[in-house]
């Protein structure tokens, strides 16, 4: 059932000509395991191509037409939590799609910005004025190659084993370590400070699930 959802959400992107990229634990599974992590609840792709906001909007509509539906989802938004919208999230910039039919589904919209640290680097933001969520340095992107996964083929970062180095603290290849990839500001720690312009000490700054009651 994961395999035929993601399938899916491929044929919406292909449809739209928009390429995409396995990324975080679902490149990793592909690479390493050669199948989804045993514990992994969603499935990561990563869009760089740039695309019109309407297009972003026709895909979010497109995966809900195929019985993809919104997650309950909050991100913090000028130092208030503030749920997802239905669909697509976001602006003609960045933005992000989180959906799910029988497993969730986190696609991200990225965009260049320069990085002291990481030179050109990726970045997303999910929502119009919420924090930055998640970055790669361009350099993964930029000389793409393609794997192999149930016998269909997959855009992933290259060079590969750097890529999986670089996000899982050069220690991907233990099955037994599922730390979440880097978050930007795990990954830039020199503007953790700026956060406390924008929200209190005890939020959290990155998406965080609706408890279900």
């Amino acid at each position: 059932m994961k395999f035929k959802d993601l399938l899916d959400v491929k044929k919406v992107l292909d449809q739209h000509k928009v390429p995409f990229f396995l990324a975080y634990g679902t490149c990793l599974g592909a690479y390493r395991d050669k199948d989804f992590l045993p514990d992994d609840k969603d499935i990561d792709l990563v869009i760089i191509k740039p695309i019109d906001l309407k297009t972003r909007k026709d895909i979010g509509w497109a995966l809900f037409n195929l019985g993809f539906n919104p997650v309950g989802l909050f991100f913090n938004v000028f130092g208030r939590m503030e749920q997802a919208e239905a669909r697509y999230n976001g602006t003609e910039k960045t933005g992000i799609i989180i959906c799910e039919r029988n497993i969730e589904f986190s696609i991200f919209f990225f965009y260049k910005e320069m990085c002291d640290r990481h030179g050109e680097e990726y970045v997303c933001i999910p929502k119009l004025g919420a924090l930055k969520l998640m970055a790669i340095p361009t350099r993964f992107y930029k000389k793409p190659q393609t794997i192999k996964f149930h016998k269909t083929k997959f855009l992933i970062p290259n060079p590969i084993k750097e890529y999986l180095s670089f996000i899982y603290f050069n220690n991907w290849k233990d099955k037994t370590d599922r730390r979440h990839a880097q978050t930007y500001y795990e990954m830039h720690p020199e503007h953790t400070d700026d956060l406390k312009n924008v929200m209190d000490k005890d939020k959290v700054f990155y998406p965080i699930k609706k408890e279900k009651k």
